[in-house]
């Protein structure tokens, strides 16, 4: 009887302490209210996408000669203007080339006149009757094959005047270095496409981001409106801009 005692006692003495840490324990966190008055807002929608921040526009400078790198006037951030030379290849081997083709116009222009004094004295012998038409048509031939000779010596000898240009490389706009892909000493082969020397940005003051958005985004992006964009270099700053373009092209 004793027993069955204790345990009611204890029974009703852990209901009362549970009564109490749920109704009257001062200590039980009170549900905190804010009040504020009732205004009119924008709403923002934002948008959220990565992409790459490059320059407006930028130039590839390259060779269409083959060659070894002579000299180098211009490095990484060098500013420069249109037509400023920014490197000379060796131009040992395309200046001897210009000297053969000369060479050639010099033989074939003789070779040339010669035929052509020929020609036109046959031509005096042939309406004179001295001389059959077999050998005038034959003298005449031989005239415009050296004619013909001629001028293609002298467009080989265009081509190695152009290919001896082609070794100084000039700057196409004005811009900064942005890249420099050659030493001097290098050998550069331009044997099925011009390599890249140099890269050019054109205004740096004028940059662009190429941003990839996601499909469900895409279509509340309007030309002309904001955009706010941090960087790596400023991870604290916030720069701003204006969508210019949507391409269609996913």
């Amino acid at each position: 009887m004793k027993k069955k005692i204790i345990i009611g006692s204890i029974v009703l003495i852990a209901a009362a302490a549970a009564v109490y840490f749920l109704f009257f324990n001062s200590d039980t966190e009170q549900a905190q209210y804010t009040f504020a008055e009732v205004t009119r807002g924008d709403l923002t929608s934002t948008i959220t996408s990565t992409g790459t921040l490059e320059a407006l526009s930028t130039v590839d400078v390259g060779t269409q000669v083959s060659g070894k790198i002579n000299k180098l006037y211009v490095d990484f951030n060098s500013v420069v203007k249109k037509g400023q030379l920014l490197a000379v290849l060796d131009t040992t081997t395309l200046a001897s080339q210009v000297s053969d083709a000369q060479t050639s116009v010099v033989r074939a222009r003789a070779q040339y006149d010669q035929a052509k004094t020929q020609n036109d004295r046959n031509k005096i012998l042939f309406e004179k009757g001295f001389l059959s038409e077999l050998d005038y048509i034959n003298s005449k031939t031989t005239m415009e094959t050296a004619h013909t000779s001629l001028q293609s010596a002298e467009y080989s000898l265009e081509r190695a005047k152009t290919n001896l240009g082609y070794a100084f490389i000039y700057s196409p706009i004005n811009g900064i270095i942005i890249n420099r892909s050659v030493e001097a000493g290098q050998t550069v082969a331009a044997s099925f496409s011009a390599p890249v020397l140099f890269t050019i940005a054109e205004d740096l003051s004028k940059m662009r981001i190429l941003a990839s958005v996601d499909e469900g985004d895409i279509g509340q992006i309007k030309e002309g409106q904001e955009a706010e964009f941090t960087v790596q270099a400023y991870p604290d700053k916030k720069f701003k801009g204006i969508v210019t373009q949507r391409r269609i092209q996913s």
